[in-house]
């Protein structure tokens, strides 16, 4: 039996795509920006439930944005 807990903000398999409340959002953009983008992904698996390609193409989107 597992003890995996249900994501806060799941993500929408439908579309793929991951919406997160400003705050939240904010701390993976700092973290992304500070260097720590694996920090960032494994943070968005465990809050959204999403893959890590998903996770990680969401955080990419924050270096271009630059």
């Amino acid at each position: 039996m597992t003890n995996k807990q249900s994501p806060t903000n799941p993500y929408d398999k439908r579309t793929g795509k991951i919406t997160l409340p400003p705050e939240v959002e904010q701390e993976i953009r700092q973290l992304v920006l500070s260097g720590k983008k694996v920090e960032a992904v494994q943070r968005l698996v465990h809050l959204t439930g999403a893959g890590l390609k998903v996770s990680k193409d969401y955080a990419d989107t924050f270096e271009r944005k630059r």
